[in-house]
């Protein structure tokens, strides 16, 4: 039996109805979520980063953790000290060694046919010490949850995870969509006019850089924010902003 999941919907699936409360606690969409603790004014003048920060949802951590992996395989080797009272919806500790933190909740995600989900850093947040592992889930298949993991990096380093932070993040993905692509020479595929037209617009465009853009504050790099190239032709489809969630 194959879920009846909507068209671009992720469904919750809880273990039981007393977690229902718990799902927008935990799950963060980042749709409209451009901020960044850590960039300053000059960091949202990056379209690309700012549209990567709206990418996919998070996972909230519920309690306060302090970590300290001293470099074994063993999962004790993990030492996972809970700050805070634990939450009934979530779960970290240390299960499969090597220095790995596990986040799991009390439900599963389920996508329409042919969507997988794929684990990953939350877009452009960081916690010192730790890195997600990347996995990719067939969740219109899984009739059960699956886990995050966080690889410590550095061992003999005291880790704080503080409720609220986001600890890891995910997006879906269709199957078999990266599968498709093959990376070839453009010489295989493209014109040589086409080829000689990208050449010279990449030297345009460094000779605008190095000139009259450092003689304007606060315009650098902004063509590509407004979707024009350097001779002010318009991007076709160009992206500025995502929609923010209702």
């Amino acid at each position: 039996m194959y879920p009846d999941i909507p068209k671009n919907t992720i469904a919750v699936l809880t273990n039981n109805d007393s977690h229902e409360d718990s799902i927008f606690d935990i799950v963060h969409d980042f749709r409209g979520d451009t901020k960044r603790d850590w960039f300053d004014k000059h960091a949202y003048w990056c379209l690309p980063l700012t549209i990567a920060n709206q990418y996919g949802f998070g996972i909230r951590a519920m309690q306060d953790v302090e970590l300290e992996w001293n470099g074994g395989g063993h999962p004790n080797d993990l030492v996972v000290t809970h700050l805070s009272e634990k939450h009934p919806t979530q779960l970290i500790s240390s299960w499969f060694g090597f220095g790995v933190l596990t986040v799991q909740m009390e439900w599963s995600f389920q996508t329409p046919k042919g969507i997988n989900l794929m684990t990953m850093n939350p877009p452009n947040m960081y916690i010192d010490g730790l890195m997600n592992m990347n996995g990719v889930i067939e969740t219109d298949n899984l009739k059960r949850d699956f886990t995050f993991n966080l690889r410590v990096t550095r061992p003999n380093h005291k880790i704080k995870i503080n409720k609220g932070d986001i600890v890891s993040g995910f997006i879906p993905i269709p199957r078999y969509f990266v599968d498709s692509f093959d990376m070839k020479s453009a010489k295989e595929v493209c014109s040589e006019g086409y080829i000689e037209h990208v050449r010279q617009c990449t030297k345009d465009f460094s000779i605008e850089r190095q000139g009259p853009d450092k003689e304007k504050p606060g315009t650098n790099g902004r063509r590509y924010f407004m979707g024009e190239d350097i001779y002010g032709c318009p991007f076709l489809d160009h992206q500025k902003r995502i929609k923010k969630p209702k």
